[in-house]
Formats: structure tokens, sequence, C-alpha cells
């Protein structure tokens, strides 16, 4: 399949595509720093379910924490595991 970029001034294939915007330095900061946020977001959801007599609005935001920290640290690794060659 190829692929035609600036009206067809430059073609490139999905495997040059791939070449060109390879693995960084910066994609590996950046898959770091989601995989930090994420670890705070499952932190402060566990945080949240240790509240003293915690009310059923508090139980629903823990979960929705941990559940979205969870899922940031996949895509952090997943970002790292991209980026690395």
């Amino acid at each position: 399949m190829e692929l035609s970029i600036s009206h067809g001034f430059v073609e490139l294939n999905e495997f040059t595509l791939f070449d060109v915007n390879a693995g960084s330095v910066w994609g590996v900061i950046g898959g770091i720093a989601t995989v930090v946020a994420g670890v705070a977001g499952v932190v402060g959801g566990a945080a949240l379910f240790a509240a003293p007599e915690p009310t059923m609005a508090t139980k629903y935001a823990g979960a929705a924490s941990i559940g979205l920290g969870v899922g940031a640290i996949a895509a952090g690794v997943s970002q790292i595991a991209s980026n690395l060659k």
C-alpha cells in the first residue's frame, strides 16, 4: 500500500514511514512519564478506598482512578516497548 504525502511530492510506503518515525529517547521518556502517572492514579484510587467510612461516590471514584491508572500503565509500557529498538 502506497501512501502519498504533500499531494504526491513525497511518496513513502508504510515501511519507510515506520523507519522515519522510529523509536527515540523522547518516546521512552514519555512512556516512563505515562507509567509514573498511571502509578499515581492507582495509588490515589487506593487512597480513596482506604478513606475512613468511604461513601459510594468515593468508592466509584477510587475504582475509576485505579482502572484509568492501570490503563495508563499499560499504555506507557506499550509506548516504551515500541520506542526501543
